[in-house]
C-alpha cells in the first residue's frame, strides 16, 4: 500500500478565530486578523488555504495542512469521487470532486476508494494544493 503521508510537511500553526471544534480535516480560510484563520463556508466559492488537523476552540491554536498529504473530509456529489479526482472546496468545507472544467479553484485530489453514491461523505486522503487557474481576488 502506498503511504501519501511520508513528504516531511508539518502543520502551520495559525489560532482560530471562532469556535472550530467541529471542524477537524475541513478546509479553513485566512480570518479577517493576520494569522487566524475561520471555516471555509460560504455560498459563493470559499476560498480555503488549507485543512484543519485540530479541533481548537476560538483563541487557541489551530495546526492547519497548506500543502500536502492529509485526511480530511470528503463527499461525493453529482461526480463519482475517483481515485486521483480533482477536487475543490464545498460551501460547507468539505472537499468535493470538481463537476466542469473552467475557472474552478483547485483545492486539492483524493486518493482513497471510488465513491459512487450522491452526497456521500467520508474521511479519506487528500493531497492539498490550493490552485487557482483564473487569478482568483481572494
Amino acid at each position: 500500500m502506498a503511504n501519501y503521508f511520508a513528504i516531511g510537511i508539518s502543520p502551520a500553526p495559525f489560532i482560530a478565530d471562532e469556535d472550530l471544534t467541529g471542524a477537524q480535516w475541513k478546509l479553513v480560510k485566512a480570518a479577517s486578523t493576520a494569522g487566524y484563520v475561520a471555516s471555509a463556508t460560504s455560498a459563493c466559492d470559499p476560498t480555503p488555504i488549507g485543512v484543519l488537523v485540530n479541533d481548537p476552540s476560538a483563541g487557541q491554536e489551530a495546526a492547519v495542512v497548506l500543502f500536502g498529504p492529509t485526511k480530511a473530509k470528503v463527499r461525493s456529489n453529482a461526480c463519482t469521487l475517483d481515485h486521483g479526482a480533482w477536487l475543490k472546496a464545498a460551501s460547507d468545507a468539505y472537499f468535493e470532486p470538481i463537476a466542469t472544467a473552467g475557472c474552478v479553484l483547485t483545492a486539492g485530489r483524493y486518493f482513497g476508494a471510488v465513491e459512487t453514491g450522491a452526497a456521500t461523505s467520508l474521511l479519506g486522503n487528500v493531497f492539498v494544493m490550493i490552485v487557482s487557474p483564473c487569478n482568483a481576488a481572494s
